[in-house]
């Protein structure tokens, strides 16, 4: 608990500085996002890496699932046979988002505790009243829901063919959950989850464009991310 209180305390520190030197607790915490994210950025790619090889060999793994679908053991036996030879992890895709998460969470518990209490800083920003308080008008909701749509449906393009299924489901319900959550917790909270959004999806696009995989956003991105795959 003493280094999470130390992260904690660390992020304290930086959106102070930043709210100082800008005049702003907006674009404290906004300067702050960006750069936590900047900061993750390598792991974010490692993780998009793994995806895309695991979508690669997946024609590969559809024809051992049809040829064993009857003998479970040798379909696992061959199966990581395939892993092997071609440098493949499969849980390694995980890694990086586990690894995000506590420095996430710790930004996000900072932000929930924090007291907007600068001499000489409103909290106010924007058309908000306070970050300290629920967006009176919902737009920050709105956006934080539009945004996880939209970064959930471009994840989905790099996704195996199963995977993208499974997800299709969830690109719904994710925007809603967070329109809701951010609906009743403080304007801040909600500045930084859409800014974060907002920073993962450019990160989208420039990862999957320099590893040659079509991004797609729409309803359609599962047909289209599995002909990339066997491309």
């Amino acid at each position: 608990m003493g280094l999470w209180h130390d992260l904690v305390a660390l992020f304290t520190a930086a959106l102070t500085f930043f709210s100082r030197s800008t005049g702003s607790y907006g674009l404290g915490i906004i300067l702050l996002t960006v750069l936590i994210r900047l900061i993750m950025f390598p792991l974010y790619r490692s993780q998009l890496l793994s995806m895309k090889r695991m979508q690669e060999i997946q024609p590969e793994l559809q024809r051992l699932q049809e040829k064993y679908k009857n003998d479970k053991q040798r379909l696992a036996e061959e199966q990581m046979r395939v892993y092997r030879e071609k440098g493949v992890n499969p849980f390694l895709s995980c890694l990086p988002m586990l690894l995000q998460l506590p420095i996430l969470y710790a930004f996000y518990d900072m932000l929930e505790r924090y007291h907007y209490t600068i001499p000489g800083l409103s909290p106010s920003f924007l058309w908000l009243p306070s970050l300290g308080q629920r967006d009176p008008y919902y737009v920050l909701p709105f956006l934080g829901g539009l945004s996880t749509y939209w970064q959930t449906r471009i994840s989905m393009a790099m996704q195996p063919g199963v995977a993208q299924q499974q997800l299709q489901l969830m690109s719904y319900i994710m925007p809603l959950m967070m329109f809701y959550i951010f609906w009743r917790l403080p304007a801040g909270l909600a500045v930084y989850w859409f800014v974060s959004n907002l920073m993962t999806i450019g990160q989208q696009y420039l990862t999957i464009g320099s590893l040659g995989v079509p991004a797609k956003a729409d309803p359609q991105v599962s047909s289209g991310a599995r002909g990339a795959g066997r491309r």
